[in-house]
């Protein structure tokens, strides 16, 4: 196995409309697609369409969305374990408003309780990883896998897409933190926040901020990477592709910032294409 991905998955019901909506109207979308989604179970596809052997651990839980979701993992040979409660509905749902024109994307989901109901995995589950990918969820399975992932000298890949409670518990066996121009430990702006992450454990990090730069930081380096120029169409699920795509890179051999470079593009692809697939068809 190649790559491990950790967190979360949900189901994503997404409209393209020529505007937001207005509080108490109607509006037809121009396009309408249903699917699965969520951070980690889109790197997993994403690490998967371009060669890489994945595995996600998550939860799915009971119901029809859960099913659907289950489907299309396995349309796009992405093996998963599940640890909700097999009789319990616990996907998260979302609604999505992508504006193209605007390259806005609006997200409307509620948040079940979501309780392990089997045990954390074990070690063995890292037999065989070349890298860990964490999204920032479920933090009872990625914090231990994380700490014995970095044990190894696996790589352990943080998505940070926002600060959470737990974070700073995650961040601390973090080898590479690639975040989003939201993630503010402490509320450092700026470089402060590539210091802020280095501070706290990880010697590899990033920022990314949608179609601007990405900054990053190693050793001895700091430096920007332009985004690819594109007709973004939609630029739904880009961030959770570009990650997918990093760890991908990351497993090939590829250091920071080439990987960065090489998952910028991948992202930037994504984004001519309505929803968070049509690009994995249009590469054949």
């Amino acid at each position: 196995m190649t790559v491990l991905a950790v967190g979360r998955a949900t189901f994503d019901l997404g409209y393209a409309c020529p505007a937001y909506p207005r509080e108490d109207s109607k509006l037809s979308a121009t396009h309408f697609w249903a699917g699965a989604g969520g951070s980690a179970l889109n790197g997993a596809v994403t690490a998967r369409a371009l060669g890489s052997p994945v595995r996600l651990l998550t939860m799915l839980g009971a119901g029809p969305f859960a099913q659907a979701v289950r489907t299309e993992l396995a349309q796009y040979q992405v093996p998963f374990d599940d640890f909700a409660d097999p009789q319990a509905e616990v996907l998260p749902v979302s609604s999505i408003v992508v504006v193209p024109s605007g390259g806005t994307r609006t997200i409307v989901d509620q948040q079940p309780a979501q309780v392990l109901a089997r045990p954390a995995p074990g070690a063995e589950v890292l037999d065989g990883v070349q890298v860990l990918y964490c999204d920032g969820f479920l933090p009872e399975i990625a914090v231990p896998l994380a700490r014995e992932a970095r044990a190894r000298g696996i790589p352990v890949v943080l998505d940070g897409g926002s600060w959470k409670p737990w974070t700073a518990d995650l961040i601390a066996h973090v080898d590479h933190a690639v975040v989003s121009a939201r993630f503010h430990p402490g509320g450092q702006p700026g470089r402060q926040v590539l210091q802020a992450i280095h501070d706290m454990g990880p010697p590899f990090a990033a920022i990314t901020n949608g179609p601007l730069f990405v900054e990053y930081s190693v050793p001895g380096e700091h430096g920007l990477i332009p985004p690819p120029v594109v007709e973004a169409v939609d630029t739904l699920g880009a961030g959770d592709i570009f990650h997918g795509a990093y760890c991908h890179y990351l497993a090939q051999g590829h250091a920071m910032p080439r990987a960065l470079e090489l998952a910028c593009e991948v992202a930037g692809e994504s984004c001519r294409y309505r929803g968070t697939r049509a690009w994995i068809a249009a590469r054949g």
